[in-house]
């Protein structure tokens, strides 16, 4: 008699949506990393889906499957407990995850139930005071885990150097969706009130900057001065990064002809912007946790070379194979070393060869069918052994 399909339980905010479109692809959005990973490909590895909805109004559980596909049920946020209760295992992160630790000690045996997923490990070199009490917070939670779950190899060998051998060390290689940014696109993909200056854009040689809260867009300004090139700023989330703050500087240093910016534009205009970019310019601090993996990863897929910082997402991209055609990284805020190699890049004339080599190894190393089966498999085999 076959075993019932064990039962896992995820967080999501009030995003749904997201997780149900991540089980199907689509011409016009890109299936998102975790919830593909933690999700579709969890549920192609075997599970059944459950969630607790930390972003939701409302205090009822969502019973019928029709309206909560891919989960059986939606807890709000307020039923940690008992969501815990009705499924065999919780995959979770941040305060939702630490909370969960918690509360399974209320469970009847068998109480570890918690994979507890963080982007921080043990830094290199020094950090500060709160990079410190995250790092702590970290290892603390992952002594009352069935599983810790980090994104980098060298986060997973350092976990597992230090703690004990009943805890589970798992590595998840958060995969993009190569097949949506391997599609041409065309002007079409832009919003009609942003083509004039997108055209404008066009003309000249730019780099791209997307993502949000850790972007360092003071280094970005510098590195525009230094570098002769343009830049495209794209923020989804503006709250995050104080955008007034940076349009006020970027006026202060009369650069309001040479960086844009772009708010809450569509997937295919993103793409579109990324395709006809230079390099995606990286000014991300990922000495402390792997930030800025995903844009590099579109980037990519996209065609384009990356400049880093050099940190936890340059070492764990260069150890897949990210070669140096594709992938430079210099010392963390040092704008004159990556204002040089972004106008190195600018240089070549092998721009074709370059996008064919990046897209090639995103393909190839980054995919997330293939990243999120195999996190899938080692999910199976965590949960399914005591």
């Amino acid at each position: 008699m076959a075993l019932p399909a064990p039962r896992l339980l995820v967080a999501i905010d009030d995003n749904a949506a997201e997780w149900s479109d991540a089980c199907t692809s689509s011409p016009d959005r890109p299936r998102l990393p975790l919830p593909y990973a933690f999700g579709a490909a969890a549920m192609k590895a075997g599970f059944r889906l459950s969630a607790i909805d930390f972003g939701a109004k409302g205090s009822e559980p969502i019973g019928r499957r029709s309206e909560t596909a891919p989960f059986d049920t939606i807890y709000p946020a307020s039923e940690l407990l008992g969501a815990m209760r009705a499924t065999d295992f919780a995959l979770l992160w941040g305060r939702p995850g630490l909370a969960a630790l918690v509360k399974q000690a209320f469970l009847p045996p068998p109480r570890w139930r918690v994979l507890y997923f963080s982007y921080v490990w043990e830094p290199r070199g020094s950090s500060s005071l709160r990079q410190r009490a995250r790092f702590a917070i970290a290892r603390r939670a992952a002594y009352l885990a069935r599983g810790l779950v980090l994104m980098t190899a060298e986060q997973a060998d350092a976990a597992r150097a230090t703690l004990p051998r009943h805890v589970r060390v798992i590595q998840i290689q958060i995969g993009i969706d190569c097949d949506f940014y391997a599609q041409t696109g065309s002007l079409s993909d832009i919003a009609e009130a942003d083509r004039v200056i997108v055209e404008r854009i066009l003309k000249f040689p730019y780099v791209i900057m997307p993502g949000d809260g850790l972007r360092l867009n003071a280094d970005a300004l510098d590195v525009v001065e230094r570098s002769g090139l343009n830049l495209v700023r794209i923020s989804q989330y503006s709250h995050k990064d104080d955008i007034a703050k940076f349009e006020k500087e970027i006026r202060r240093r009369n650069l309001a002809d040479r960086v844009f910016i772009f708010e809450r534009i569509s997937y295919p205009a993103l793409r579109f912007l990324m395709k006809h970019a230079l390099a995606y310019a990286g000014l991300v601090d990922a000495t402390w946790q792997p930030a800025g993996w995903t844009v590099a990863c579109e980037s990519l897929a996209s065609g384009l070379p990356v400049v880093l910082y050099d940190g936890l997402t340059a070492r764990e991209l260069t150890r897949l194979g990210a070669g140096p055609n594709i992938l430079r990284a210099v010392s963390v805020r040092n704008t004159n070393a990556f204002a040089s190699e972004l106008q190195a890049i600018a240089d070549a004339d092998r721009k074709r060869d370059l996008a064919t080599e990046a897209r090639t190894f995103a393909s190839a190393a980054l995919d997330l069918t293939r990243t999120g089966a195999a996190f899938g498999e080692r999910l199976a085999q965590v949960t399914c052994t005591e």
